[in-house]
């Protein structure tokens, strides 16, 4: 029924309830009450004994409905303020409205001079539009995680071409401004690890440099798992893995669970900090130089240096014991994998060819010396002592200021000083009375 109808129809009710004269009576004319408005027994009764107008308007009467909708109009002029600023400028605001579009009614203006903030966002609510970017409904983040499934399995056993990504950061303890990344790109399966650098890891950059590894690998992507940070949960790198003939399957990590991408995570301490230290590479013209040295690393460590894969884990007592499998290559276990086609391991046989791990090696640590000579050592305004060249080696895996010194002078001893021990006079040691009686 419409509004109207059911007042009518309560006043109806209203007055056949007070002419009957005995309880069962008025119980038929309520059950025939609450049947037909749906409302609760003892409301109903209170209802229909008030002897107030049935299904008035509840709450105060309106007061600014005047003023209301120009306030509107003034608020969608003006950019749209929220109430706090709109408030205290609402006067100008008034006198430039009335000067340049219309006057405005004298008590309607007055209730708008006298508004609270409060009241304004009362009266604003309902054209204000609601966008992702309100609170509660979630960001442009939170619109990438939706496209982004959370992996729920391993993915070791598949065979090469499932990877796991992370960013490192080259910040020397800082997150403050802007400084170059280490992409981190590790195969599950064959532990096959390529490392670039990117500059303040935006999302297009890191798409560049994603593509630049895909090219360079011997076998193709077939899966990526990240974490949730947005130099991958961005609309670049989606794009790039799914508009694609063979879509590669994109997935991320839990939140505030590092070890679902163990993998990559351990590389960490493995490939890139022993490589470049914790110092801070803040300077946009060491990014190339940055990525040249990690290129020809990654090559290294992929085709010369063995790594061991954890086979089991299991608790004795109090202790880990920890077995692994036979240390091969990177290259190596590509090779052994007997499910690739016949030009991956073409391939790498042209690679194995192509390079010497010695001459590899001394270029690597060559370009890593004149690199911390020129962008490190430069910034901080140091200068190694006559005679002495800095190798990467001098800031291995310390993090800034942790390094040897960079003046000379006597070293400085960095084992602990022995703990002094202050003693009772009863726990001193004294001579046998036989050496005291001799003395």
């Amino acid at each position: 029924m419409s509004k109207e109808a059911t007042k009518e129809y309560t006043l109806r009710i209203k007055e056949r309830y007070r002419a009957m004269r005995t309880k069962r009576a008025k119980g038929r004319v309520l059950d025939e009450f609450c049947a037909t408005t749906k409302l609760e027994r003892k409301h109903a009764i209170k209802v229909l004994r008030s002897l107030a107008e049935p299904l008035r308007r509840a709450g105060r009467k309106a007061v600014y409905t005047g003023a209301a909708d120009v306030l509107r109009k003034i608020w969608l002029l003006f950019d749209q303020p929220c109430s706090k600023l709109l408030q205290p400028m609402l006067a100008s605001y008034v006198a430039s409205y009335e000067k340049h579009q219309a006057e405005l009614d004298v008590q309607a203006k007055g209730l708008l001079l006298r508004m609270s903030p409060a009241t304004m966002d009362r009266l604003l609510r309902p054209h204000r539009v609601r966008t992702s970017l309100w609170r509660g409904h979630g960001g442009p983040i939170a619109a990438m995680k939706r496209q982004v499934p959370v992996r729920s399995e391993r993915w070791e056993g598949r065979g090469p071409g499932w990877f796991e990504a992370d960013t490192v950061a080259h910040g020397g303890g800082s997150m403050e401004g802007c400084f170059a990344y280490t992409l981190t790109f590790t195969d599950t399966d064959s532990q096959w690890t390529e490392l670039r650098a990117i500059w303040n890891r935006g999302g297009h950059a890191t798409t560049q440099r994603v593509k630049e590894i895909e090219q360079v690998l011997p076998f193709s992507v077939q899966g990526v798992n990240t974490d949730n940070g947005p130099e991958f949960l961005n609309g670049h790198l989606i794009r790039h893995f799914k508009e694609r003939d063979v879509v590669v399957a994109q997935s991320r990590s839990r939140p505030y669970h590092k070890n679902d991408n163990a993998r990559v995570e351990q590389k960490n301490a493995s490939h890139v900090r022993p490589l470049l230290g914790y110092d801070r590479f803040d300077d946009p013209d060491c990014v190339a130089d940055l990525n040249e040295i990690l290129t020809l690393h990654s090559c290294w460590s992929n085709l010369f240096r063995p790594c061991m894969k954890l086979v089991s884990k299991i608790k004795v007592g109090h202790r880990y014991q920890k077995k692994y499998d036979r240390p091969r290559t990177p290259a190596q276990r590509v090779m052994e994998h007997s499910g690739l086609p016949a030009e991956v391991n073409a391939r790498i046989r042209i690679m194995l060819q192509a390079y010497d791990c010695y001459t590899l090696k001394q270029l690597v640590q060559e370009k890593t010396r004149k690199f911390f000579q020129r962008f490190v050592l430069a910034s901080a305004g140091a200068t190694p002592p006559p005679g002495v060249t800095l190798g990467p080696s001098a800031l291995r895996a310390a993090p800034s200021g942790t390094g040897p010194s960079m003046t000379p002078g006597p070293r400085r001893s960095h084992h602990r000083p022995a703990k002094r021990t202050h003693s009772t006079p009863a726990m001193k040691r004294t001579r046998p009375l036989s050496l005291v009686s001799s003395l």
